[in-house]
């Protein structure tokens, strides 16, 4: 069953293929601009407001693309702005599924997704989707999915304990 973020999150994903294939080929060509933008607001940025700075970029570059006029012909043109939209879209949602604060448990040494610290309908609504946990789950296994989603706010895991040595 899909949830309101679930939804949010895919109907992100659409707008910004839409946007991308609209915009042709110039979206194509400002979306490295996009991604950029994105990765340098980062650490100016609460990890709450991420997905905020990944659409205004993702707007920025729309906006900068209309500007542009390359012409390859109408079927390549959208093909090819579909696809960096699609890219940036799957970028938006994942954003959406994992950018929620997460809770750092020292006794199990994992983390609870998303933090009780927010809103019941929130928690709700990431556990009863099918994408955010296994999402998150994979952003963590990947660190450079999760210094760039997830961010370098979570605190490290910690290091095994080492227990002093006795002389014998």
């Amino acid at each position: 069953m899909l949830t309101w973020l679930d939804v949010l999150a895919l109907f992100t994903a659409a707008a910004a293929t839409a946007v991308g294939a609209r915009k042709g080929l110039a979206f194509l060509l400002v979306f490295p601009l996009a991604l950029m933008l994105y990765i340098a607001a980062l650490p100016l940025l609460p990890p709450l407001l991420w997905p905020v700075a990944a659409l205004v970029a993702g707007l920025l570059a729309a906006q900068t693309a209309g500007r542009l006029y390359f012409y390859l012909g109408g079927f390549w043109e959208n093909v090819l702005g579909g696809v960096a939209g699609l890219i940036w879209g799957v970028l938006l949602a994942v954003s959406l599924w994992t950018g929620l604060p997460a809770q750092y448990s020292v006794a199990t040494g994992a983390y609870r997704y998303p933090s009780p610290k927010l809103p019941l309908v929130v928690q709700e609504a990431v556990a009863k989707s099918p994408f955010a946990l296994p999402l998150f789950d994979l952003v963590q296994r990947q660190p450079l999915l999760r210094k760039l989603l997830i961010g370098a706010n979570h605190p490290a895991e910690p290091a095994p304990r080492k227990e002093a040595s006795t002389r014998q």
